[in-house]
């Protein structure tokens, strides 16, 4: 039987300080307590990692401190103030509780049945920003072995490339202990508070008003809503993922047959598969961008993420067409994502307060490294899950990438009274064939209707 007590991770030494949030903080607050009571999937962020031969327990927990004692984002604890404003307050010292499961031998448990243990009940309640620190800590044992580390963060420490980010480095403080040399010393980066600083300066009002300015003529732009084509399911929003050994080798050799980048490539894709299923000609479209623009911000362990509301053009002649607007309108986010969310809203809300449900597309996968596998990858792998579902969301699609550098994974929350269950399914296997044609050549925008119709009959199946 596993046995479970309880331990502590202790920091010392670091910088106190407080300061205003970040505009991605802010948005990400106001994101998190727009849904509350009710919890998103977005609140956390979730990872496990091994830890290496030879760590003992002590160990693990040192080397955890020293993560903590180096960002920022991992030992603040978040205030609300009177005008609704949110600040944050960073620790100098501290501890954080941890929860240690020892798996004695003879116990038939897996470590995978541990994780997902761990991650259910780390993501049951929603943080207490104001009196706990932003990250959740466990560590599995195997007869007093240390065999895991399992963290969920706040969305409002980290976004998805700074999970990564503590992942690599921790992987590499727990190989430093093991190897006994000195710990590689941190990344240079920004942190948190002088990244809301830097926000404030001229430059940084300079960016937010360019921001608010595109908006405004997104929102000249805007078209209404997409009709119901079905009659929705309970619960209304259904998720699939699609994890595809294959995707990463196309989506690479297609971009780089089109010239162009792999976000641009699955943008346009994406954009081909809406006009499917959506009347246009015009479709409201948001587009995550995680604004790691600069050396500074690259490594920076943060919520930088912002999305960026636009409307895309559905008509088109050819899949190049659809291509060459992609790379304009990614190009367009880049440049208008960093802005202070609360006056986006006062826009929108001296607009009428609504923006219609459209898609919006979040590529995480692009931005990691490339892989150095050489084996083919096997087109029989692709799996198709269903992983979610949800009574209320606020766009027709969200369609997110995500994954490892071998392994991709494709996910679709879509509102069934656009896209009903087999359709959604069809839509991230059609995604995937349509990648795999463009490796080779060019695909017409009737094939891709095609794909579209043969992947629900595989789906219906």
């Amino acid at each position: 039987m596993i046995t479970e007590s309880a331990a502590q991770v202790e920091f010392h030494g670091g910088r106190a300080r407080t300061g205003p949030a970040t505009w991605g903080q802010q948005g990400t607050w106001d994101g998190i307590h727009g849904w509350l009571p009710e919890l998103k999937p977005f609140f956390f962020l979730t990872k496990w990692l091994p830890v290496p031969l030879l760590v003992e327990v002590g160990d693990v927990l040192d080397v955890l401190g020293e993560l903590v004692l180096r960002h920022e984002s991992l030992r603040t604890r978040f205030h609300l103030g009177p005008g609704g404003d949110v600040t944050q307050e960073v620790l100098a010292s501290g501890t954080l509780p941890v929860r240690v499961h020892d798996r004695p031998a003879d116990d038939p448990v897996q470590f995978g049945d541990v994780v997902a243990t761990c991650w259910q009940r780390d993501t049951a309640t929603a943080f207490d920003h104001s009196a706990e620190l932003p990250v959740r800590l466990s560590v599995a044992l195997h007869e007093g072995i240390p065999v895991l580390v399992v963290l969920v963060f706040s969305h409002l420490a980290a976004d998805h490339t700074a999970t990564e980010l503590l992942a690599a480095e921790l992987t590499a403080l727990l190989r430093a202990r093991v190897d006994g040399v000195p710990p590689p010393p941190p990344r240079p980066a920004l942190q948190p508070v002088d990244i809301a600083l830097a926000e404030r300066s001229p430059e940084g009002q300079m960016l937010a008003a360019d921001a608010l300015r595109h908006l405004r003529a997104a929102l000249e732009r805007m078209p209404p809503a997409t009709p119901a084509r079905a009659e929705p399911a309970s619960p209304r929003h259904v998720g699939a993922d699609l994890e595809s050994d294959v995707l990463p080798v196309v989506v690479r050799e297609a971009a780089r047959r089109c010239r162009t980048t792999t976000s641009v490539l699955m943008l346009a894709i994406t954009t081909a598969l809406v006009r499917c299923v959506c009347p246009g000609p015009l479709h409201r479209l948001d587009v995550m961008q995680g604004n790691r623009t600069t050396p500074g911000l690259m490594g920076s362990v943060t919520t930088l993420n912002q999305v960026v509301h636009t409307v895309t053009d559905l008509r088109a002649d050819s899949f190049a067409d659809l291509l060459a607007r992609a790379g304009r309108t990614m190009a367009d986010a880049r440049a208008h994502a960093r802005y202070d969310s609360r006056a986006v809203a006062e826009v929108v809300r001296a607009r009428g307060g609504v923006l219609e449900p459209g898609t919006q597309f979040n590529d995480m996968w692009s931005t990691l490294p490339r892989s150095r596998a050489t084996a083919e990858p096997d087109p029989a792998a692709s799996e198709l899950t269903w992983p979610a579902t949800s009574e209320a969301e606020r766009m027709v699609l969200y369609f997110d990438v995500r994954g490892t550098p071998e392994r991709m994974r494709l996910g679709l929350m879509a509102d069934t009274a656009v896209l009903p269950r087999e359709e959604i399914g069809a839509f991230l296997l059609a995604f995937e064939r349509v990648a795999v044609e463009l490796a080779d050549g060019d695909v017409p925008l009737e094939r891709i209707g095609e794909l579209f119709a043969e992947s629900r009959a595989r789906v219906d199946r």
